[in-house]
């Protein structure tokens, strides 16, 4: 056989445009698997940088809440290491004051809420997390928050919480509007769950929580809204609640980040990441 021939004989065969159709449409199929397996991309809601976090001082920005005194500002604090002390930022992104909390535990500080009762605004601290999951129980600070903002320490009142089926990680902590019914959703890679605090809380002994519903995967934080509604955020996207058990609405966030709270005004959110002058962004709710 002459060598052009051996040559065409051994090439292969060429592919007809449905053939190739089909394995393009084979391969994004993989793709999108392989970024996000069970889920559809989520378009990203509409958001703009509200105010990048100046203070040298905060370098792992872990928990976001509105103030309830202040329109524009808003509370952080550091991630795990940072010691028990709250910021508040003005929308410039500089520290207005900075608080202490006598006594607190701060073992792992993950979420962050705000809520109302009457005249008196208080601020809630989870310090939740437990990446190894080797701890037996976790804590809930909560303080009143402060009208006028100048540095100081604050005295919280702590509750001790077990889970009901052993450890488990924890970065999202809501308080329910009216009710200030405490909720813990946990972080877990392969789906987390909505935990419940029980209505009347003991300082002195350990209050157990109740198991409500499943959670999306590898959680960082939530909130509930002034409607009553809740969000929880991934790194990459959110999920707004109705309700527990319900099926959430999926959106995009505008950068993997770590904190979310509501905002000051209705259907917007602010959200936040980590890291030495990060950024916090205000969203519109789709």
């Amino acid at each position: 056989m002459p060598a052009h021939a051996a040559r065409l004989a051994s090439a292969p065969r060429a592919w007809s445009p449905r053939r190739t159709a089909l394995l393009m449409s084979l391969v994004a199929a993989a793709a999108v698997a392989v970024i996000a397996p069970g889920q559809a991309h989520a378009a990203k809601a509409a958001a703009v940088v509200d105010r990048t976090l100046t203070d040298p001082r905060i370098v792992e920005s872990s928990g976001l809440a509105r103030s309830g005194w202040t329109s524009g500002v808003l509370w952080t604090f550091n991630d795990s290491g940072g010691g028990p002390v709250l910021y508040a930022t003005a929308p410039s992104g500089a520290t207005i004051a900075a608080y202490t909390l006598t006594g607190a535990s701060a073992h792992d500080w993950e979420g962050m809420a705000s809520a109302r009762s009457g005249s008196t605004r208080y601020l809630y601290v989870g310090d939740i997390g437990d990446n190894g999951k080797k701890r037996t129980t976790v804590a809930v600070h909560r303080v009143v928050e402060p009208s006028t903002l100048r540095n100081g320490s604050l005295t919280p009142t702590t509750w001790t919480f077990r889970y009901p089926d052993g450890a488990h990680n924890c970065e999202t902590l809501m308080v329910q509007p009216g009710t200030l019914r405490i909720f813990l959703v946990t972080k877990d890679p392969k789906g987390g769950a909505i935990y419940e605090a029980p209505a009347a809380l003991s300082t002195t002994g350990v209050n157990t929580l109740v198991k409500l519903a499943s959670a999306p995967v590898t959680l960082s934080d939530g909130a509930f809204l002034d409607d009553g509604r809740f969000v929880l955020r991934g790194y990459e996207r959110a999920y707004l609640y109705a309700r527990v058990g319900a099926t959430p609405t999926t959106f995009g966030m505008p950068e993997p980040g770590e904190s979310i709270t509501p905002g000051f005004t209705a259907g917007t959110l602010y959200t936040g990441s980590e890291g030495k002058r990060s950024k916090v962004w205000r969203v519109t709710l789709p």
